[in-house]
């Protein structure tokens, strides 16, 4: 545990931007009231098979076969693994596989620990949980063992022929040939597993298998096995040479159309390493950097056409050079917003009748468009009114932080409003802010009348909705 500990907190690679803005909950009884909808904001993953469409968020997983208009919501009583989803992976066309994970206390620490994972054949109906995987305390591993899912998260499942690969980080690389009863711990240097202080390049976090070729992403670069990892070609960052950005890789891609590789590239420890996306169509030999500065979580090719999910936006570009960034996304049918700049996950969904369907996931929500961005559908995890009548209108987050959150949402049932007044008041009552009604879904982004950013403290509102009078308090934190 003292080992993990110091890892976390102490190398220089890990800052708190680095593990990704995640956050795995327990699910709790929700009384049905997201029966029907999408379960969790956060997306972190999104697998597509044919018209099944899977979102995974640290709340649990969904599933839609109708483009999100119905969602089948699946938590840890269904799949029996631990917490929310970290990653999810199509091993054959039956055969779905699921990472989750949980944030916890250790040390007097919040931490995240893995939670195990899980497959099913048949779409969800069932589920085979597979524990998280631990090592015996002993020396005659020959290796440091890991004895704790504390950090020891499945960030990424890959599988080449019957060999399922996942990637946990403090736990390591791991393979399992006997659909995961037993694990083998592998390294991309060949040397015995060591903790983080000792070798980086052990800690690994994404995994991507294509034409039989194992890529796997590191803390210390990323390693390439033709030989279902019994030996790999490693590449790493080297100043003013043509090689990845940053060592700290977490994403790979894989884009047919053009032969390349895909990776997401962090820094790690060299000054000279920086964060942008790193590509190769020469199977490593030959790196080119682009999108500078870009935090980039996940790719996804539709042909020529790359999308990436990022910190700062999704991104596409026809040629691999050149990049444009989706505006802001709404649904216009809905009101639904993403006020959020993170995308975590991307992927494209091919239609029956011709054409594709682009599905991203943000911090905010889950979209797609069928048109390349001029339309989208967007669905978020909120309580409706509509279900749950009672206030008749609220406010969330609460608390809610302007600078992490951007906006404090209303909901309310707006198919049947016909008038709507929101006032934000102090705790003397004396007025805030008045909230502009120009939206089927108002917002306030912690502002006062003058435009200024107010002060922690509890406010209240008031929501009129065709004169029907609901009284809130927002808790903000600066």
């Amino acid at each position: 545990m003292r080992q993990i500990l110091f890892i976390i907190f102490t190398a220089g690679l890990l800052n708190a931007q680095l593990l990704i803005d995640r956050t795995y909950e327990l699910a709790v009884p929700n009384d049905d009231i997201f029966s029907g909808y999408l379960y969790g904001n956060g997306i972190v993953d999104i697998v597509i098979n044919n018209t099944m469409v899977w979102a995974g968020t640290g709340y649990g997983l969904n599933k839609t076969t109708s483009a999100g208009q119905y969602w089948e919501n699946y938590d840890q009583e269904n799949y029996l693994a631990k917490g929310g989803v970290s990653a999810i992976h199509y091993m054959d066309e039956n055969t779905l596989w699921i990472a989750t994970a949980f944030d916890t206390v250790a040390a007097e620490t919040e931490m995240t620990a893995g939670g195990g994972l899980s497959y099913t054949r048949d779409a969800g109906a069932t589920w085979t949980f597979v524990r998280q995987p631990v090592d015996p305390n002993s020396d005659t591993l020959g290796y440091s063992p890991t004895t704790t899912n504390i950090s020891n998260i499945t960030y990424d499942i890959a599988s080449l022929d019957s060999t399922i690969w996942i990637t946990s980080w403090a736990g390591g690389l791991r393979k399992s040939n006997d659909m995961g009863k037993t694990w083998e711990v592998v390294t991309i240097d060949g040397r015995p597993f060591r903790a983080a202080n000792d070798n980086v390049i052990h800690l690994a976090f994404s995994a991507l298998v294509e034409n039989g070729n194992l890529w796997i992403g590191t803390a210390g670069g990323i390693g390439r096995s033709a030989n279902n990892g019994e030996s790999f070609e490693v590449f790493s960052h080297k100043a003013g040479e043509e090689t990845i950005s940053g060592n700290f890789v977490v994403a790979l891609g894989y884009q047919p159309a053009a032969n390349t590789i895909w990776a997401a590239t962090i820094e790690a420890n060299a000054e000279s390493e920086y964060r942008a996306v790193s590509k190769t169509s020469n199977g490593g030999a030959t790196w080119q950097v682009v999108l500078p500065g870009i935090f980039a979580h996940n790719f996804a090719f539709d042909g020529n056409i790359v999308y990436v999910a990022a910190d700062e936006g999704l991104f596409k570009s026809e040629d691999g050079e050149n990049w444009y960034t989706f505006p802001p996304i709404k649904d216009y049918d809905t009101g639904d917003e993403i006020l959020r700049n993170e995308f975590y996950s991307v992927n494209i969904q091919n239609l029956t009748g011709g054409g594709s369907r682009l599905w991203a996931g943000s911090s905010d929500g889950l979209v797609y468009t069928d048109d390349n961005g001029f339309t989208w559908h967007v669905n978020r995890s909120y309580v409706r009114t509509s279900i749950r009548p009672e206030p008749k209108a609220y406010a969330y987050p609460s608390p809610f932080s302007p600078s992490r959150h951007s906006y404090a949402r209303f909901e309310f049932d707006f198919e049947n409003t016909q008038k709507v007044d929101i006032k934000i008041f102090d705790f003397a009552m004396d007025l805030v802010k008045k909230i502009q009604i120009d939206d089927l879904k108002p917002k306030w982004d912690g502002t006062n009348e003058a435009g200024d950013i107010v002060a922690s403290g509890v406010y209240i509102y008031r929501v009129e909705v065709d004169g029907q009078l609901t009284w809130g308090k927002i808790a903000v934190i600066n």
